[in-house]
């Protein structure tokens, strides 16, 4: 289909906003590290996955603009703190610990590769042929942070247990990605958001415990409570909104300006 159904805009509007928000938050945290990167080689790489993940967002908001009458900019910048649907994860900063950027990155950018799969199978055409292209990228992002993970992890005693302890850290709170939005079982009983695995949780749990193993660490995750309200639903950490500050300052300078 290539318009979506009246009742079902809302929840695919949600859906959208939060695939976008956590590329955005996501990739804003991640440009912190351009000219800090730990070697000369990742400096300029992990500044690209930065660069793709906020060129993620961009395309996802365009596609949200006609459904919500805003601009892209509008979208990404022009929020109120509780209208975001980003996960608390992406919001958090890893005080330039190289070993919590790679942890929070492996969470999700693995989570990542699974919804844009699913996405790329909707019904609602237009969103599968983005999510289609962004899944193949998505990819490459999953291959680079496997690749960290092993590393660290068989490097030496520092670098697996600084590894280890960022894991820790997160993994409570990394499930909370699988947070749905309001009203997402209709829009998998619509197809237009298909769960391509029978169980997304676990499919994503056993790969990213398989890549810890190689590393020679544990992980443990649980699927989050039922109920369990976060950022899906607005409800963030006193992160997002410096965050945000330090994001749209410019943007709140002059609204609805064009560059």
């Amino acid at each position: 289909m290539d318009s979506l159904p009246e009742n079902l805009k809302q929840p695919m509007i949600d859906l959208l906003l939060a695939v976008a928000d956590d590329k955005l938050m996501l990739g804003h945290r991640n440009s912190d590290w351009t000219g800090l990167g730990p070697i000369l080689e990742e400096d300029i790489a992990f500044s690209s996955l930065a660069q793709d993940e906020i060129a993620h967002a961009q395309v996802i908001y365009e596609l949200l603009s006609p459904l919500v009458d805003k601009t892209a900019d509008e979208l990404a910048y022009g929020r109120s703190v509780d209208q975001y649907r980003c996960a608390q994860i992406v919001e958090l900063p890893d005080n330039f610990d190289w070993a919590v950027a790679i942890a929070r990155q492996f969470f999700c950018d693995h989570f990542d590769r699974l919804r844009l799969r699913a996405l790329s199978h909707s019904s609602y055409k237009p969103l599968a042929d983005v999510a289609s292209r962004l899944a193949a990228e998505e990819q490459v992002h999953v291959d680079h942070v496997d690749a960290w993970i092993v590393r660290l992890g068989r490097g030496n005693d520092e670098s697996k247990r600084r590894l280890q302890t960022a894991l820790d850290q997160l993994s409570p709170m990394a499930p909370m990605l699988f947070e749905p939005v309001d009203r997402e079982a209709e829009l998998t009983g619509a197809g237009l958001y298909p769960q391509a695995e029978t169980d997304m949780f676990h499919a994503w749990r056993d790969v990213l415990q398989h890549v810890a193993h190689e590393g020679g660490l544990a992980l443990e995750l649980s699927p989050p409570n039922a109920g369990a309200q976060g950022g899906r639903r607005g409800h963030h950490s006193e992160h997002l909104k410096s965050l945000l500050d330090e994001m749209c300052e410019v943007y709140r300078l002059e609204p609805g300006v064009a560059w």
